[in-house]
């Protein structure tokens, strides 16, 4: 008996250890180097994009969608750029997030003239890639990236990859967030930085 609660003090003192060197690289290694490395001071921009979020079952845009869109809607409105270019696919049902975000926008009082929609993306790596393959075909050279302020570190790293000129713009976390919920979401989102700075992006 006492030999196994030995191996059961070693088991739990590994973990503990293993966790503790997992939280504090989760919470260093996204701080080193410079991640934004093309991070733009223009005013105005060729493009404001989007990044999407899950949309309910029924097609309907989410609370994080919802605050996404409308800083995008906020940013066209103050003439930040001409378009606004929604991005994201059906990831968690048969939702395409790019298209219900465009519909919002039209509910919101946004032309389909100054829309353009990219419905392709699965995660954020292709969020940028297929969104910049879109730019450089209309010869957009910058862009105006709208997504959560959790992710914004995140994704402002992942478009650092590409060749564009490009600012951050955080949209409001939904309202009925707790202060518990917030917190898991941003850890999880150094969570998965670290990982991509560690072992690369996914493509």
């Amino acid at each position: 008996m006492t030999r196994i609660k030995q191996f059961l003090k070693q088991i739990i003192k590994f973990f503990l250890i293993s966790l503790f060197i997992g939280i504090l690289v989760t919470l260093v290694v996204p701080y080193f180097g410079n991640l934004c490395t093309r991070n733009s001071n223009n005013k105005t921009f060729d493009v404001i994009i989007v990044l999407g979020s899950p949309a309910s079952d029924d097609c309907k845009p989410g609370a994080i969608m919802e605050g996404r869109v409308d800083k995008g809607i906020e940013l066209l409105k103050l003439g930040i750029a001409k378009k606004i270019l929604f991005t994201g696919s059906s990831v968690r049902n048969n939702c395409t997030e790019a298209e219900v975000m465009a519909a919002f926008a039209i509910s919101k009082g946004i032309s389909e003239n100054h829309i353009l929609k990219e419905t392709r993306a699965e995660n954020t790596f292709q969020n940028a890639f297929y969104s910049t393959k879109q730019m450089k075909d209309l010869h957009f050279t910058s862009a105006a990236i709208v997504t959560s302020a959790p992710h914004i570190k995140r994704a402002c790293a992942v478009f650092a990859k590409f060749d564009i000129d490009y600012s951050m713009f955080p949209s409001s976390n939904p309202a009925n967030i707790s202060k518990l919920q917030l917190l898991f979401w941003e850890f999880g989102e150094r969570m998965i930085l670290t990982h991509h700075i560690i072992f690369g992006y996914p493509e």
